[in-house]
């Protein structure tokens, strides 16, 4: 695994740093290795089961604790093989990944997020790739748009935020109740009326009878 140990160091390597035909050759020896991986397990596997058989079969105690150590001794080496199928499994997810990536250039430049990916560190995109590869084969529409919600400048399947920005004004806008011109209003000349004088009836005399 020297590949990964060279391009997932400390120094920070893009994707265009690695040759096409460096990937396709680490693809090749991680799938002959996953291959010799699983024949190995497969072979271990028919030899508990025959020891399996062998046990039922022992006449003494001494056979069957002999035949005990042997099964776990088996499935030590078992799983030593599980944990290293996983990493190869992986490692090789990630080789696919990139090779997908590189051969579908054109797709991740219109989705806009090509010079995203041209400048991310190939320890970053090695993630996305794990995040996005379902079965073994890499889902690039949404590795795309996960790339585009990190890169908020890059969104055409998500729509670009200044659109949605309008957008979001213009409903508010034509939500908001209009508010009709203030009339003009003319002042009308105030005109003054005399009020009628109040008589004091008290300063008022009497009629003659």
């Amino acid at each position: 695994m020297g590949f990964f140990d060279s391009i997932l160091g400390k120094k920070k390597r893009t994707l265009a740093d690695i040759p096409t035909d460096e990937l396709n050759r680490e693809r090749i020896m991680m799938e002959q290795e996953q291959q010799k991986l699983e024949a190995e397990s497969t072979r271990l596997f028919r030899e508990e089961k025959t020891l399996r058989s062998e046990y039922a079969n022992a006449e003494s105690d001494l056979q069957k604790r002999s035949i005990a150590r042997k099964i776990q001794d088996i499935r030590c080496q078992l799983a030593g093989l599980e944990t290293r199928l996983t990493y190869c499994g992986k490692m090789l997810r990630s080789v696919n990944g990139f090779l997908a990536i590189k051969s579908n250039a054109d797709f991740f430049k219109r989705m806009g997020v090509g010079p995203l990916i041209a400048n991310m560190d190939i320890v970053e995109i090695e993630r996305y790739i794990a995040d996005t590869t379902v079965e073994g084969t890499l889902q690039q529409e949404k590795l795309a748009a996960m790339l585009q919600r990190l890169d908020g400048g890059a969104a055409m399947l998500q729509g670009i935020a200044d659109d949605r920005e309008l957008d979001a004004l213009m409903e508010e806008l034509d939500g908001a109740p209009t508010e009709a011109p203030a009339k003009q209003q003319t002042k009308q000349p105030v005109v003054a009326t005399e009020k009628p004088e109040k008589k004091d009836k008290r300063n008022e005399e009497p009629l003659p009878e």
